[in-house]
């Protein structure tokens, strides 16, 4: 997955794996199966773009999750556990409802990582190795940590990230 993550432009690897540790995180708190969660985590960018108003990076959650069920096949994932995976990773920008608990978790594991102030450092940082320009890439720091802020469901994540808030508030009113 990391390999694909540099052919498509996904988000940097490092915010995958801030979203993979935030997955293990809420597994365990709300006793779902991991295996599931982090399955999808690392497969919900398998299709991704770097131009930002491209149909590809707005579809990215379907169009992932087509990419990926015949992999999930071929590896012997069970018919009930693909269907975890696969809606967690179309669900996972709240564009259609979570079926399950794992699915939920998923979500807010990904969306997460652009609440933290380490996520919102490593996604700045990025679009600069991208050559976007600093107040560009600001504004789209902001409105993605607006985003993902809304998508948040679980309550103990939308209190954490409020108090994230305000640092990653205070670093990017520079």
């Amino acid at each position: 997955m990391q390999k694909r993550t540099v052919q498509n432009g996904a988000p940097a690897w490092e915010l995958t794996e801030l979203a993979v540790a935030k997955g293990y995180k809420l597994a365990r708190k709300y006793r779902v199966d991991a295996n599931l969660v982090v399955t999808a985590l690392y497969l919900a960018h398998t299709v991704f773009t770097i131009e930002f108003k491209a149909a590809k990076r707005k579809n990215h959650p379907e169009l992932s999750a087509r990419f990926t069920e015949p992999y999930l096949k071929r590896w012997g994932v069970t018919a009930k556990e693909r269907e975890v995976i696969l809606n967690a990773i179309r669900a996972h920008h709240s564009a259609i409802p979570t079926e399950t608990l794992e699915a939920e978790v998923m979500k807010n594991a990904e969306c997460f990582k652009f609440v933290t102030l380490k996520g919102v450092l490593i996604y700045l940082h990025d679009l600069g190795k991208r050559n976007v320009p600093f107040k560009r890439a600001v504004g789209l720091v902001k409105a993605k940590v607006n985003e993902k802020y809304s998508y948040l469901t679980l309550k103990d994540c939308k209190i954490e990230a409020r108090k994230n808030l305000r640092a990653i508030e205070d670093i990017l009113s520079i």
